[in-house]
């Protein structure tokens, strides 16, 4: 088969790539400077293991990046992939990317082809926006489109495992384009769902992600609990698990990134008003809650901004398990933001994410060598899972410097007294 796939952002490339180590020809539009550099030099611009050697093996074989999809190509497949932002205060999706990207395959495109929808979008979206734009394209040539939903699974850090492993949901607006979609995923992973329309597959995409929300939701709650008693929460909830079969309580701390942190709200964009839109909403505003206790903590152990007082924020990737470079909805960027505004001076550090984009965040000097970054700090704040921080050696004495290690990672700096977790930050502070 032939495809041609619209944004090589996370999603595209990843999948891109997966189809063309299976012997799919792939053509991927990008037209973005720094992304085509990259991919030019047989590397990603975000990090993925084993990827870059795979674009190597790939690149001008199987897989093209092109500006536009050239007219000599019989496609099979069209697949879009561009982003669902969500809109200001509003939190509502905002579709206009995934309209755009209807142009780019508009001068290659019969009605014959399949058109994929792999991004996230709301229950209906795929037979209500972007099919009747379709039927307007293909409105000279006879042809009844073929749409299919068959949303993205994986998690950052495995996407190249998890694309050839993993079940993939295929959907369609009728027969010939489920039989279709079928063929394509047939080619990539042993197994294939077939939903039954539309809608489902959206939906399963969606719950998908809210299950896992309101999962570490719960854990959260339990911790903030645990602290009402004066417990520490982790500690409550590491021994609550210890070889229970029927508890499986989540760790507490940060759930965002690019897919928890707007899922809810895309579901909820078009959801009847109930209690079942009502126990969303709580869940996904009680785990965005926990930046602000971050806050807290900051002018409560550190006190008031002074320019003696730099803060060291490390573990800036939305997630440190399995490792990843991705800013996109982190919730250590919107802590970094909330105390800039409020007048601290900080420092940043990840051991995973580039230097380059830490710095277009314009929230502080970025450092690469976290000891380095240590030195002369009033507080520092560990706010990913990075394994790395389990074995990493401090050089800097650290003495009266206040650590928060939300993840209780730092493995080194345990018996401090100045230390606290997300298990208890809390206990202080009237809750």
């Amino acid at each position: 088969m032939t495809i041609g796939i619209i944004g090589l952002g996370y999603v595209g490339l990843t999948f891109a790539i997966a189809a063309a180590d299976k012997g799919i020809t792939v053509y991927g539009v990008e037209k973005e400077k720094r992304i085509k550099q990259s991919l030019a030099g047989g590397q990603a611009h975000f990090f993925e293991p084993g990827l870059d050697d795979k674009i190597k093996e790939c690149m001008g074989r199987k897989f093209f990046c092109v500006e536009e999809f050239p007219r000599d190509v019989q496609f099979d497949a069209f697949m879009i992939t561009v982003g669902t932002p969500l809109i200001g205060q509003t939190k509502e999706p905002n579709f206009d990317y995934i309209v755009s990207s209807l142009k780019a395959f508009r001068n290659v495109y019969s009605g014959r082809e399949l058109v994929i929808l792999r991004s996230t979008v709301s229950v209906g979206t795929s037979r209500n926006v972007v099919l009747p734009r379709l039927q307007e394209m293909a409105e000279d040539s006879g042809c009844a489109p073929m749409i299919a939903m068959c949303p993205e699974r994986t998690v950052e850090g495995k996407a190249l495992v998890e694309l050839t492993s993993l079940p993939q949901v295929v959907s369609g607006n009728s027969p010939q384009a489920v039989k279709m979609s079928h063929k394509l995923f047939k080619q990539i992973t042993s197994k294939v769902i077939e939903a039954e329309s539309l809608e489902e597959a959206e939906l399963i995409k969606l719950y998908c992600n809210i299950y896992r929300d309101m999962n570490f939701a719960l854990g959260n709650v339990l911790n903030v609990a645990a602290q009402t008693f004066g417990l520490d929460g982790i500690s409550v909830i590491r021994n609550a698990n210890e070889g229970y079969a029927r508890s499986n309580i989540a760790s507490p701390g940060f759930v965002a990134g690019p897919c928890l942190e707007k899922d809810a709200y895309i579901l909820m964009n078009n959801m009847q008003e109930g209690k079942s839109k009502d126990f969303i909403y709580a869940a996904r505003r009680f785990n965005e809650s926990l930046e602000d206790d971050v806050v807290c903590w900051v002018e409560r152990k550190i006190g008031a901004p002074a320019q003696e007082k730099e803060l060291l924020l490390t573990g800036m990737a939305f997630k440190g398990v399995p490792e990843t470079s991705d800013l996109r909805g982190s919730s250590s960027v919107y802590i970094a933001r909330k105390l800039k505004d409020k007048g601290y001076k900080l420092r940043l550090h990840d051991f995973v994410a580039r230097r380059e984009e830490l710095q277009e965040l314009n929230l502080g000097e970025v450092y690469d060598d976290l000891n380095e970054a240590c030195e002369g700090i009033a507080g520092m704040l560990a706010l990913n899972n990075c394994s790395r921080y389990h074995t990493f050696h401090f050089t800097q004495g650290m003495e009266g410097v206040r650590i928060l290690d939300i993840w209780d990672c730092c493995d080194e700096l345990k018996e401090r007294e100045e230390r606290d977790t997300i298990g208890n930050m809390l206990i202080e502070e009237k809750i």
